[in-house]
């Protein structure tokens, strides 16, 4: 029997981008506008990575650390974070997400609704999961 609407898989089936070649992080795009009317991606930092500034005009953005620490930057506000660590951005808000741990940073992020950020993932460079990623996302 089908569910309609029902959207699942495993992180492996998804594909893995960045939005330009030089960016220090990459995305795994677990669910996009096409499916659903948000977007949902395991956020990869590398070592001294770090996402530009950036604001959503209507979109909530939700970020929840899965493993690694770094700094998240919303308005004037500096944060740390590290594993278990979540916050929310409001839309109208400048942000930033910054890896200052060693080792790369691994975050999930929800944007509600999408803003066509998932087109924007969708349309950049093909990247790849290594053995450390593999490791830290099957919780090894």
């Amino acid at each position: 029997m089908a569910i309609e609407g029902l959207v699942a898989g495993h992180f492996e089936q998804c594909p893995v981008r960045k939005i330009s070649p030089k960016d220090s992080n990459k995305f795994v795009l677990l669910c996009d506008r096409t499916q659903v009317p948000f977007v949902s991606v395991i956020e990869i930092f590398d070592e001294g990575g770090k996402t530009p500034p950036n604001e959503h005009a209507v979109a909530h953005e939700y970020f929840y650390v899965i493993s690694g620490e770094g700094i998240a930057v919303v308005g004037d506000m500096e944060m740390p974070i590290k594993t278990g660590s979540f916050f929310i951005v409001p839309p109208g808000n400048n942000h930033e997400v910054r890896n200052t741990g060693k080792g790369r940073l691994y975050v999930l992020t929800t944007m509600v609704p999408d803003e066509k950020f998932s087109d924007l993932i969708k349309s950049g460079p093909v990247a790849s999961l290594d053995e450390d990623d593999l490791a830290v996302l099957k919780g090894k």
